[in-house]
């Protein structure tokens, strides 16, 4: 009976130990999960603590940004001084222009005066040439002084040249001596503007300007270019083009003053 009772109080305290053992495992399983559970939300706060650090500094450098732009924009888009500068170039472009108008009128017509390779403007003095005509003769701008003179620039090719000039003979059969003309025939040789003269019956003075000396000192970008000087020798109209004979006639009839 005693060694019966000794086995099953054995058993019973074999189980009960090893209930204990059971219970122990299980309580620092539960213990260790939990910790690592801690650790794992404490590593996820600290992660999203930096995320929003991050962010935060993000929307900082952004703001600054966003600032530095204002900033710019503001100095950009201030009208009141863009206009105040503009306002004060025009007035120093205006003082400088009253100046220059000023010192002209002080100094008179010696102030315009003519530039070799520019354009010709009105109020200067032709510039002064002398040319070699269809007949062999020559003729000299200078000597004609005293009387308006009209200078034509022009080419048998040139088929608004070719229309107005009818005008030049009449202008010379009305007015005679108390004009000048002289037309300059730009770049064809001699025989062909002697041809071309004899079959239209045309007898005012044309110079020959083959090789464009004459031409260089009255420079333009088309023909026919048309000078008209007063009795000084100062240039009084230009014009580029032509329409027909009977208006260039009434037109340079008119600048001629006759």
């Amino acid at each position: 009976m005693r060694k019966e009772q000794f086995y099953r109080d054995k058993k019973a305290v074999k189980k009960t130990v090893a209930g204990v053992w059971l219970a122990l495992f299980l309580a620092l399983q539960i213990t260790g999960c939990s910790q690592t559970a801690d650790q794992d939300k404490a590593a996820r706060k600290t992660e999203q603590a930096g995320g929003t650090e991050k962010e935060s500094a993000g929307t900082e450098k952004s703001g600054a940004g966003t600032e530095k732009a204002e900033d710019t924009g503001k100095k950009e888009s201030e009208p009141g001084k863009t206009q105040e500068a503009g306002e004060a170039g025009q007035e120093q472009s205006a003082g400088g222009s009253q100046a220059d108008a000023k010192a002209a009128a002080d100094q008179g017509d010696s102030v315009i005066e003519f530039k070799p390779g520019m354009p010709i403007r009105e109020g200067v003095e032709a510039p002064d040439f002398t040319g070699e005509l269809i007949d062999g003769t020559s003729i000299t701008l200078s000597e004609l002084q005293g009387k308006p003179v009209i200078i034509n620039f022009w080419a048998t090719w040139c088929g608004p040249c070719v229309k107005e000039m009818p005008a030049f003979e009449r202008l010379k059969d009305d007015f005679g001596d108390k004009i000048g003309i002289i037309a300059v025939n730009c770049g064809d040789d001699a025989g062909t503007v002697k041809d071309f003269m004899e079959e239209n019956g045309y007898t005012f003075p044309v110079v020959l300007d083959e090789g464009y000396s004459i031409s260089m000192l009255y420079p333009t970008n088309s023909i026919p270019y048309t000078v008209v000087l007063d009795a000084d020798g100062k240039v009084t109209h230009i014009s580029t083009g032509a329409l027909d004979a009977d208006t260039m006639y009434e037109r340079y009839k008119e600048a001629l003053g006759v």
